[in-house]
């Protein structure tokens, strides 16, 4: 097995990971068609560069925190299925070298783990690339508002990691205010992910709070692509603020549980559905 095919089996099983609490060796496995013991072995060295916690014919998340004492339950691997699920559906729209805007509610926290599950460089590629090419561009781009996205994605290697600014509300350490649209006046963004409050067909996405809302804006506006990220819970109905119409979301990513005609009633207004 060459270098290239182990990479790419570790970025596959990473990826099992950032949409699965636990990932057994049967499942991975079956999924990459491979035998058991070439999954224990990718285990075992993932775990010992902790991106994995190995566990008796399992693996899953490595849980440290990134700042301690400062993130919340929101960055742990304990998030309901369905919110990894969408999550790492919006993650996977994303390709290698883009920069990405993230903001919205609570789901955006998954988004960022599955973000950087997907396109964490080894430390030693990192290394190598540097040391070739002093100009080499990082993995991905993250451009976010939220203090708790950041401090989980700054540690993870080969991601470049860009707070917009602005006054920190302390109930949920995100970053508000006219400072943060001087940043993004003079950057492109190639996608924005948004998690949203509540999503309606013809009233459009919405969020629970008027600053929250003006931050995701702010993004909208500098992005060529929006992805909206809501459960199907969430659909057909509408909260206080409104971040922006439907005519401006390019896709939205729910889960399975979403009527047929609610997707239908998106679609007409040219918004492409995927469900996870």
């Amino acid at each position: 097995m060459t270098e290239v095919d182990r990479y790419t089996r570790w970025a596959a099983l990473l990826d099992l990971l950032a949409q699965q609490e636990r990932l057994s060796v049967e499942a991975a496995a079956e999924h990459l068609q491979v035998s058991h013991a070439t999954v224990r072995r990718d285990f075992e060295a993932l775990g010992k560069a902790r991106k994995l916690v190995r566990l008796r014919g399992a693996a899953v998340h490595h849980a440290a925190p990134a700042v301690a004492g400062l993130l919340g339950d929101a960055l742990t691997p304990g998030a309901p299925p369905q919110a990894r699920r969408i999550a790492g559906q919006a993650a996977s729209l994303v390709h290698k070298g883009a920069v990405v805007g993230l903001a919205g509610s609570a789901l955006v926290a998954q988004v960022a783990r599955a973000l950087g599950v997907r396109f964490e460089v080894p430390p030693a590629d990192v290394g190598q690339a540097q040391h070739t090419d002093r100009s080499a561009a990082p993995a991905l781009t993250i451009v976010t508002n939220d203090l708790n996205v950041a401090a989980d994605l700054v540690r993870r290697s080969g991601l470049k990691v860009v707070l917009t600014g602005g006054v920190l509300s302390a109930g949920s350490m995100i970053a508000a205010g006219p400072l943060a649209g001087l940043l993004l006046q003079g950057i492109s963004l190639d996608t924005v992910i948004v998690g949203a409050t509540a999503v309606d067909p013809e009233f459009g996405v919405t969020a629970a709070d008027e600053r929250d809302a003006e931050g995701c804006a702010l993004m909208i506006s500098r992005a060529r692509q929006v992805v909206v990220a809501a459960s199907s819970a969430d659909l057909n109905r509408s909260a206080f603020a409104r971040i922006c119409g439907t005519d401006r979301v390019d896709v939205l990513v729910t889960d399975t549980a979403v009527a047929p005609a609610t997707a239908e009633r998106f679609a007409n207004r040219g918004v492409r559905v995927v469900t996870a």
